[in-house]
This record gives structure tokens, sequence and C-alpha cells, in this order.
């Protein structure tokens, strides 16, 4: 049978076994969902392109050579780089506000991606900028689109950084395209 300073120093140790799990909690928690909070010291957001934006031509910045972004911009015979444009049957101020709003309840962490969530940067005329951040090292994703005359949106989702994206601007645009025809209207087709 146990002794009474046994059974005392078996409760002590549990007592501060939950104090120092009790400590980490937030930081395993932020570290899972946020970790600008948790280790800022592991952050990479890259560099902010400046020249993003509807070109003379109407068309969105071109993509790297690198697989790290898909455009409506790029010819449709780059199966690296394409992603169709967006089809809409309705006026383009519809089009611009069901975009926002798909943009606005972009939920973190959708399909296993960007954890950092989605936030729309600017809007200028027909035109919207967003960005969307991963979870762990706070990676930067830029979005465009460009509702054009004639029912058609060009969009550009590029990674800043790395060599490949591993489908996440295939995955994000996806999640966007089917998110808009479920409002009606809309004639969009993914991409694998």
């Amino acid at each position: 049978m146990a002794s009474q300073d046994d059974a005392t120093s078996r409760r002590v140790a549990f007592s501060r076994a939950l104090s120092v799990a009790a400590s980490l909690t937030p930081f395993v928690a932020g570290f899972v969902k946020s970790a600008d909070a948790a280790v800022p010291f592991l952050q990479s957001p890259g560099t902010q392109p400046t020249d993003l934006g509807v070109r003379s031509d109407g068309s969105l910045k071109i993509c790297p050579t690198n697989p790290n972004c898909l455009s409506s911009s790029v010819s449709p015979s780059d199966s690296t780089h394409y992603y169709p444009p967006l089809e809409f049957s309705k006026s383009k101020e519809a089009a611009m506000a069901d975009i926002k709003k798909v943009l606005e309840s972009y939920p973190a962490g959708q399909n296993g991606i960007d954890g950092g969530g989605l936030k729309v940067v600017s809007t200028k005329g027909d035109y919207i900028y967003a960005q969307a951040e991963s979870s762990l090292f706070g990676f930067i994703d830029d979005l465009e689109f460009a509702v054009k005359d004639g029912g058609k949106v060009l969009v550009r989702s590029a990674s800043r950084q790395g060599d490949s994206d591993l489908g996440v601007n295939a995955k994000r645009l996806n999640y966007i395209a089917t998110k808009l025809d479920e409002l009606g209207g809309w004639k969009t087709t993914r991409v694998g």
C-alpha cells in the first residue's frame, strides 16, 4: 500500500504536468492555426509584386516559368499555367459582388490550404486583388480577378515563393469557381 507521501508526490507531479500542458496549449494551437502569433521567426510571406493589375491590353500578369501560378492570361496551350476564364451571365456589377462575396466568406484551411485565411486587399473598378496565407510558414499567394465585358473574368493565382505550389493555386481557384457556380449565373471549369 502506498504511503501518504507517495500519493502527495504523485498528485504534485500530476499537477505540474497539467500546468505544463496547459501552458503549451496556446502555443500548439497557435502554431497549427496561426503561426504569426506562435512562431513569427518562421514567417516567410515573400515580397509583394509591384506589377500586378490589369495590363494595357486587358490581360493580367503572365506567370513565371516555374509551376507555381495559374492564369487566364496565358495561352490555353500552356497546360502548366492556364486556368480558363470564369464566365457569367449577369451584370458586371453583380459578377463583382459575387466574387467579393465568395472571397470574403472563404474559409481558412479549406481543402487543407490557406490556413492563414484569405483577404481582399483592394478593389478598383472591375479589378479585385486578394491575398491568401498559408498557416505554418505564412507564405502569401497573390490573387487577381479582372471582370471583363462579354461575361468573362480573368483570374490569376500565384505563389510568391518556391518552384512548385503543390497544387494549392488549383485547389483555391477550383473552390472559388465552385462557390460562384452555386450562386447561379456562372459557368466555370475546374483544373486538376
